[in-house]
């Protein structure tokens, strides 16, 4: 790559975007981002999420912010059945957050956003580039051309059409991203035949003894071909004082598209059917009191506790995608994070790929590595990631003749592969 200063836009101010971005502007590059949200306040994203061991080494690295970084520590992985029998356990190194704490922390590093999880900016080195984070900006095109180069045309919040050009562009801009669709217009994301419902409930809601099962450990309660995983996270501006932290919920539960149940459960109370995700604050509440009183009838007390306390979570239909291509243009034009390749969550590694491409593309834009070296090791982590991601998610959710053709995908790639990934 060259070494002279780039004009970068980055397409997606969420969690991918902004690691991409904080690495680019330090290694002295412009970066403009254009996030289509309409405010860089952030409400109702109080996912839980694990930053894996790419995304711990992109905080090592890029993350200049003075105060301690706010995770909760689950040691163990344990998996119970009925009557909390406990089936499997296998000790982890889980560093969990929530996605509004990881975002202002990465605001911070990257625009210097001040805000209640992060009150102060980190210091802007010298040699920075400089940054912009527009919101209400909505890409519609991104086109090529021999002599001018890279176009970029996006709606602002005025309503009208915009252009810009660009040195190199990075598109970050999620599981349905626009620019993967103009490039794949084909490319299909199938659903994986169930839904997932999320929410939080304050530590201090529940009782003493549902909090101390809960403590130290990520669990995941199986039945009739479904599960239910629960593991602590920070609370209301990332707080990780005990009792003022969340406990986070995922519910995986089997149901066929297009039923009535399904199109019932994916249509707000505006009366919007959505594809993908009904979010916080739209679901209609009597389809949540119907989920959760349906089926919880003989889950374990803490189990149970937890669902109870939770007034209105978010549920999201299930699927995956690959793009069989990660950069166009010869290296001018990039998919990372889900854009590039989107995993059923089993694995939680949405948030670690997404750290893995920007450690792997600040190699390429180095010279460290070659365009084709990026290529195929983006590709190889997408592919047995999804294999994985399957296989995992088989065991609970599918049949036998579901968990063994998913489990011998997944090893047949592991043997060609090898296992692990390498930076």
């Amino acid at each position: 790559m060259a070494t002279e200063r780039l004009d970068v836009v980055i397409i997606g101010g969420s969690l991918a975007g902004l690691m991409h971005g904080v690495m680019i502007k330090r290694l002295g590059h412009n970066v403009r981002i254009l996030e289509q949200y309409p405010t860089s306040i952030r409400e109702g994203q109080a996912a839980g999420m694990s930053t894996g061991v790419h995304g711990q080494e992109f905080l090592k690295k890029h993350d200049l912010v003075q105060q301690t970084p706010r995770f909760v520590t689950a040691s163990y992985l344990r998996v119970f059945g009925p009557d909390l029998k406990l089936l499997q356990q296998r000790k982890v190194p889980f560093k969990l957050t929530d996605w509004k704490t990881f975002y202002y922390r990465l605001r911070s590093n990257f625009d210097g956003l001040i805000s209640e999880y992060v009150p102060e900016s980190p210091q802007k080195l010298p040699a920075e580039g400089s940054v912009t984070y527009e919101t209400d900006k909505t890409v519609v095109d991104v086109s090529h051309h021999r002599t001018s180069g890279l176009t970029v045309t996006f709606q602002g919040d005025d309503g009208l059409s915009h252009s810009l050009h660009a040195d190199l562009v990075i598109a970050a801009d999620g599981a349905n991203s626009s620019v993967r669709k103009l490039l794949f217009p084909k490319l299909n994301m199938p659903y994986s035949g169930y839904l997932t419902w999320r929410g939080v409930v304050l530590e201090r809601d529940v009782s003493v003894e549902t909090r101390s099962f809960f403590h130290d450990q990520c669990i995941r309660y199986r039945y009739d071909r479904s599960y239910i995983v629960i593991y602590i996270i920070p609370g209301e501006h990332g707080s990780i004082t005990p009792g003022e932290r969340h406990l986070n919920l995922v519910w995986y539960y089997n149901c066929a598209e297009g039923s009535d149940e399904y199109n019932k459960i994916m249509t707000d109370i505006d009366g919007l059917r959505h594809k993908r995700t009904v979010p916080f604050g739209k679901l209609q509440p009597e389809v949540w009191v119907k989920q959760r009183d349906g089926h919880s009838t003989h889950f374990p007390t803490p189990v149970k506790e937890v669902l109870d306390k939770i007034d209105s979570p978010f549920v999201t239909a299930i699927s995956d995608c690959i793009a069989p291509q990660a950069s166009f243009y010869e290296g001018k034009l990039f998919l990372v994070g889900d854009a590039l390749a989107l995993f059923r969550p089993h694995v939680a590694q949405s948030t670690n790929q997404a750290a893995l491409h920007c450690l792997l593309l600040e190699k390429y834009l180095q010279g460290e590595i070659t365009l084709a070296t990026y290529e195929e090791r983006v590709q190889s982590y997408a592919h047995t990631t999804l294999l994985w991601s399957r296989d995992l998610g088989s065991e609970y959710m599918y049949g036998r003749m579901g968990q063994i053709y998913h489990k011998t995908r997944h090893q047949v790639a592991r043997k060609a592969k090898g296992w692990g990934f390498r930076l």
